[in-house]
């Protein structure tokens, strides 16, 4: 027995010691950031210029048959309806469908929308009816007509009508009905509301939102693979969008695997922490991550500096930054989808991951995936490609695995066609993590996209490259472990790359050029620039240097390092080679993805990387050729 004791003791002071030598603490948090069906109805998906028409993640589910309903809409709790026979029907929710009751007489009714205890409907005259429900049904009363009306809403005590290209706004004072112009509109033919925007469909192809006397945004359109219906008639009830074609009534909701994730690994030592975050997007700007860096700043007192930010890079994710020289519906994310769920997402996982630390033992260990390929081999014979696996493996102080961090460089791209083209999804990463969870028993398992601006996946199917890297993972999980010693410091540098905007004349002829190719997806989009550029000179505003930003994060003996933009590959190896005795760690797409961020025979081969992106991406300028040196000099003497 007495053996025992000391034995056991001997035991439980060695433990001590090793977590006294090392001194980490860590937490982990995963937070979803799938849009809201309800408050986001449709979101465009980021990553390709194509198809022109854009990608939408708007599909319907049928819910029952409703052949008659010729208008609809929907007020206190219930979906309200004229039929083609006349008849004025009710509609309660039962489940996820309703029932339906006759309840009054509604004669050849063109549209219809609810305000203020009243309805109100255009019929075949172009008159607006007032409708005020009672015991036996509804009773009309003519309001004048504003001219030829296709579609109605209501929005903040207004009413809105489409007439051709222009939204009137009408306001009712003592049941008179002031018709005033808001603005231009494209030609809905019927319209709703949910109460904070307005939303159309035009021609029953496409679906937009806006605000009167604002641009409208396209959200939506028939693609016959994911959106299958002609969309005539609309109403939001309970915070959900549903529409009628001639047959059905369908509920909208987003096509999508349901795995968009924000995910945050907190690491602390001698009251210093470092946070760094992986989020299933496919960019965002500087401005996203400054806000949230403050955020937690004033709730949890973590520096800016110490909270690195990396997008996973799927292209089927919604959009979350600036596009101006894309298709008009990517020019600006979702200010709902972006503010209130990938914002306070990122917040929200970065808190909870801060507020459950615990004692933890860290090891680091690197081994080699086959998952990708330079996509150029044609412009480069060498085929550059970083193949480095780098793994984070994290346990509590008695060695039982608590989570496992991975790095690699490659493109989440396939499999951009059919449904899975506009399926909202975290792609090959989301498959990688849930095999390595699946087999480890871990909650949170993070993918950290690394430099893989240049490098496709070897497979067009994204789960084939998710098992793939997942069983790396795995191999090298538990071999060559290097245990994680020493203090945390963070850095955030910032390298400014010089660059020569074209002057702009130069603008405008190469304008003049692209002009008149309607269809051609390059030259409209090179019509987009030059037109972002001239303002840009008018506004005098044009750039001549790329913000590089470089972020350092010393958890001990391991060096992990963020650069920004989409850099090609070769920005991993050249700068782990910077301490090549050393454990370096480096990502892409951290912080800011502003551009893509080549090397000079991207640029000397005019490939896309080097040239075609900084377009897509709206910049000012083109890289220099030594852009490569410039950053490396800089990362090399700052020594961080």
């Amino acid at each position: 027995m007495k053996m025992r004791f000391i034995t056991g003791l001997a035991l439980l002071l060695s433990a001590s010691a090793c977590f006294a030598q090392q001194g980490f603490s860590t937490g982990t948090a995963t937070v979803h950031i799938d849009p809201d069906t309800s408050s986001v109805y449709s979101a465009a998906l980021a990553g390709y210029g194509v198809p022109r028409e854009g990608r939408f993640s708007l599909t319907w589910q049928p819910l029952q048959s409703t052949p008659d309903i010729t208008t609809l809409t929907a007020t206190n709790g219930k979906l309200y309806a004229a039929t083609s026979n006349g008849q004025w029907v009710t509609g309660t929710p039962v489940s996820d469908t309703f029932q339906w009751k006759v309840t009054g007489k509604a004669a050849d009714l063109k549209a219809l929308t609810a305000m203020n205890g009243k309805f109100y409907a255009v019929d075949a005259t172009y008159e607006i009816l007032e409708g005020t429900l009672h015991k036996g049904g509804i009773s009309w009363k003519k309001r004048g007509s504003p001219g030829p009306v296709t579609a109605l809403a209501q929005l903040h005590g207004k009413l809105y009508a489409s007439a051709g290209d222009t939204l009137l706004e009408g306001t009712i004072v003592a049941g008179k009905i002031t018709w005033r112009s808001s603005g231009a509109a494209p030609r809905f033919t019927n319209m709703t509301s949910n109460g904070r925007e307005i939303y159309g469909v035009n021609s029953g192809d496409s679906l937009w939102t806006g605000l009167p006397r604002a641009t409208w945004r396209q959200i939506g359109r028939r693609n016959d693979i994911t959106c299958t219906i002609d969309i005539k008639q609309m109403a939001v009830l309970n915070h959900t969008l549903y529409a009628t074609d001639n047959v059905s009534l369908h509920k909208g909701s987003h096509k999508t695997m349901n795995d968009l994730t924000a995910r945050a690994l907190a690491i602390r030592r001698n009251n210093k922490t470092a946070v760094i975050v992986g989020i299933d997007v496919c960019g965002f700007n500087a401005s996203l991550g400054t806000a949230v860096k403050n955020a937690i700043f004033k709730s949890r007192g973590v520096p800016p500096s110490a909270i690195l930010l990396n997008a996973s890079h799927t292209h089927f994710a919604p959009v979350t930054q600036t596009w101006i020289t894309w298709g008009d519906f990517y020019h600006f994310p979702d200010s709902n989808y972006l503010n209130n769920v990938v914002k306070k997402g990122i917040i929200r996982a970065i808190e909870s991951a801060l507020d459950s630390l615990s004692p933890s033992r860290l090891y680091f260990t690197r081994g080699n995936t086959q998952i990708g390929h330079n996509r150029r081999p044609g412009a480069n014979a060498a085929k550059p490609y970083d193949n480095v696996l780098d793994v984070l493996k994290i346990t509590d102080t008695q060695n039982k695995l608590k989570s496992v961090l991975f790095l690699t460089g490659c493109h989440p791209v396939f499999k951009n066609e059919g449904e899975e083209s506009f399926t909202l999804s975290a792609n090959y990463p989301s498959v990688a993590r849930k095999l390595v969870e699946q087999r480890t028993g871990v909650s949170n398992a993070i993918f950290i996209q690394g430099c893989g601006g240049d490098i496709n996946p070897v497979s067009s199917d994204h789960r084939q490259t998710g098992t793939d890297l997942g069983t790396d993972v795995m191999k090298v999980l538990d071999a060559d472990l290097q245990p994680i010693d020493g203090d945390i410091s963070f850095f955030m540098d910032t390298v400014n790359i010089p660059v020569a905007p074209w002057s702009a004349d130069s603008v405008l002829q190469f304008k003049k050029a692209n002009e008149g190719k309607t269809g051609d997806i390059e030259a409209e989009r090179n019509v987009r620039w030059a037109n972002l550029m001239l303002e840009r000179y008018r506004a005098n505003t044009v750039e001549n240097i790329l913000p590089e930003y470089v972020q350092t994060i010393n958890i001990g003996n391991w060096k992990f390092i963020g650069i920004s933009r989409e850099a090609v590959t070769e920005y991993g190896k050249g700068i782990r080679s910077i301490w090549p005795d050393q454990k370096v760690s480096v990502a892409g797409y951290c912080n800011d993805v502003a551009s893509y961020l080549p090397v000079a025979w991207h640029i000397n081969a005019g490939v896309y990387e080097g040239f075609g992106s900084f377009l897509w991406y709206g910049q000012s300028g083109f890289p220099p050729l030594d852009i490569y040196e410039r950053i490396m000099e800089a990362i090399r003497k700052k020594n961080r």
